[in-house]
């Protein structure tokens, strides 16, 4: 795997933030929950969970792990590691098992998503008639209006994946769009509970190029997400649900059974 000078540039502009040199990691975890081992000093420990977890394993014996977001290039960070040949402990190579994978698709209502439909409709509703009020401050409200509908549009088309699996591939859909990854062209998959409580649990994906793309899937449920990593394995894919299903959200106190 050859990086670029910008996937340099960003892993090296983010390990100088965290203070570690690329000289000093032994290797690397990335997708894992990283569970904090108390100190005497340090009694109130605080675990990572969610989405874009990456650990880093010092050559001294130590663990530094921290949150790679988005706009941080993932897929930059973790191509350059694999470059210079630092080991990507939790990436296991599996072989496919099942000889048919039956079409399933894994898809439920949403009370978030018929909410967020109906601000999106209120907020177009009101754009139009602001704007056809005439005044400069209705134009103003306007304007306003129309932004709110396409940030709840976005919101719609990116926070209410539902998943479909099949004997090739496996096909993500939301309002308006459809991604397929065939198995063969996955490295690894991780299902884990979202850091913001309303949309509940994501989806991260890890192609054999190292492109990282991250899913929320809220029209799936939960309950379902360890059958699906268990389909995915049996299809040759490295996945791994990290979620209690009996849980609503990660801090949730209550079990459900």
């Amino acid at each position: 795997m050859k990086a670029t000078a910008q996937d340099q540039k960003r892993t090296e502009s983010l390990l100088q933030h965290k203070g570690v040199r690329l000289h000093d990691i032994q290797s690397f975890s990335f997708m894992k929950r990283f569970r904090e081992v108390p100190r005497k000093s340090n009694l109130k420990v605080k675990d990572k969970y969610g989405a874009g977890i990456l650990t880093l394993h010092l050559k001294q014996g130590s663990q530094k792990a921290f949150y790679v977001r988005p706009f941080q290039k993932p897929s930059s960070i973790i191509r350059y590691l694999v470059s210079q040949n630092i080991p990507f402990d939790n990436s296991i190579s599996r072989e496919r098992t099942a000889a048919e994978i039956p079409a399933t698709t894994y898809q439920r209502p949403s009370l978030y998503m018929f909410y967020f439909f109906v601000l999106f409709i209120t907020f177009m509703i009101l754009g139009y008639q602001a704007v056809a009020f005439g005044s400069w401050w209705a134009y103003i409200l306007g304007i306003i209006s129309f932004g709110l509908s396409i940030y709840f549009m976005h919101m719609l088309m990116t926070r209410f994946c539902y998943l479909k699996v099949d004997n090739k591939s496996l096909r993500i859909y939301s309002v308006g769009r459809e991604i397929v990854y065939p198995y063969e062209k996955i490295l690894k998959v991780n299902f884990d509970f979202a850091r913001e409580q309303a949309f509940t649990h994501v989806m991260e994906i890890l192609d054999k190029d190292y492109h990282y793309r991250l899913y929320y899937i809220g029209r799936v449920s939960r309950r379902t997400l360890n059958d699906i990593a268990e389909t995915l394995q049996s299809a040759g894919v490295d996945a791994t649900c990290s979620l209690n299903e009996d849980k609503r959200f990660y801090q949730d106190k209550q079990i459900f059974h």
